[in-house]
């Protein structure tokens, strides 16, 4: 090949990354803005807290700012160490992650070759399959049951190349959870040598069901093959700063921490993340105000004839009349930001996060107006 000659950068890339397809987000506000010129646009798109961060991590975070022409601790030793005080378990337990993205993107970059596989739920959240296709693993997608991961048939699933297992209860985009029972008999069932990652990124909001699992206190102790993924983005509303962290063996932290990038979370989001976690009050209100809004909000769209599922989290996930993509483009017009759910082979379905009593009102109103249309 000539110098004056452009490479074919599809055929330079590895065929797995040609099998993975972008990971679409939602919607950006200001996107909106600049496209219709709409100035009032509220995003319900991407479950992100009503309410803001803790203003206590906002204060954290504004002292924190007149340090950042300083590298960030690595390994984020103090809010490993608050976490693990938080949950009763060792601070080389904890492993601390760009979101808890970042910590699957490990898991699979740790573990996954290509002739392993991994077992994942077919209406799981889609990062699980993404980031094992791109390591060239095979992935098993296990039908759901009752929109709900089918934990019986996903450990029948199992085979001598499964190397990982993804559950997140409760599940995006379903909004579904697994109960206590299901996920230790589950747990009970599955060989040592497959490690199960369990995404717990919305545990907060589903804590207050009885049938739902203190997985950390309940399941963690002496099970090696078990790692569990939380996240400040969401109960906490620090989505912006991009603070995760695993729970896991600490054998199995420190080969991950072999492969971590130096610094991957910034200063800012370390020293918000520690203030979120010793304000448990900002917490309580954050999953009162959503449980109070996620039961007024279904009852709005029960009376338009539409029927959210029961959920575990702070979005409703619904099939729509109208197909979803059509549904989110109709609601666009009137400035609110939905989640079509095409990507997840769901034509007919969106998931809509839930606001504030006045985002929640606009959000009906808009429905209103974009059914009649229809």
């Amino acid at each position: 090949m000539s110098g004056s000659e452009a490479p074919s950068f599809e055929t330079l890339t590895r065929p797995c990354v040609r099998s993975v397809t972008p990971y679409l987000p939602g919607k950006p506000i200001a996107e909106v803005q600049r496209e219709l010129g709409i100035r009032r646009v509220i995003k319900l798109a991407s479950n992100e807290n009503p309410l803001g961060p803790s203003p206590k991590a906002v204060a954290a975070a504004r002292r924190a700012l007149r340090q950042t022409h300083l590298y960030p601790e690595g390994a984020s030793p103090l809010l490993r160490r608050a976490l693990a005080r938080e949950l009763g378990i060792l601070e080389y337990q904890v492993l601390i992650g760009n979101g808890s993205d970042e910590i699957i993107r490990l898991l699979c970059e740790a573990f996954l070759s290509p002739e392993d596989e991994a077992v994942v739920s077919q209406r799981g959240f889609i990062r699980f399959k993404q980031q094992s296709l791109l390591m060239g693993a095979r992935v098993i997608e296990v039908p759901m049951r009752d929109w709900t991961h089918d934990l019986e048939a996903m450990a029948r699933s199992v085979g001598p190349k499964t190397k990982l297992m993804f559950v997140a209860s409760p599940n995006n985009p379903t909004g579904t959870y697994n109960t206590r029972d299901q996920v230790k008999r589950f747990l009970e069932s599955v060989p040592s040598s497959v490690l199960v990652v369990l995404d717990e990124a919305y545990c907060h909001y589903a804590a207050c069901r009885s049938d739902y699992p203190d997985s950390v206190r309940e399941f963690f102790p002496g099970r090696r093959n078990l790692a569990i993924l939380r996240t400040f983005s969401k109960a906490y509303g620090l989505a912006g700063l991009r603070v995760g962290y695993g729970i896991a063996d600490a054998e199995l932290v420190g080969w991950l921490d072999r492969i971590r990038m130096p610094f991957n979370v910034n200063l800012v989001g370390q020293w918000a993340a520690l203030a979120a976690v010793e304000d448990r009050v900002f917490l309580r209100r954050s999953v009162a105000a959503n449980r109070r809004g996620g039961r007024s909000l279904s009852t709005q769209l029960r009376r338009l004839g539409l029927q959210p599922g029961d959920s575990g989290t702070n979005f409703l996930f619904l099939r729509s009349p109208i197909p979803g993509n059509r549904l989110f483009q109709e609601l666009l017009r009137s400035g609110v930001i939905v989640r079509p759910l095409d990507e997840y082979g769901l034509t007919h379905h969106v998931r809509i996060s839930i606001g504030t009593p006045a985002q929640n009102g606009l959000l009906v109103s808009a429905l209103k107006k974009a059914l009649t249309l229809s």
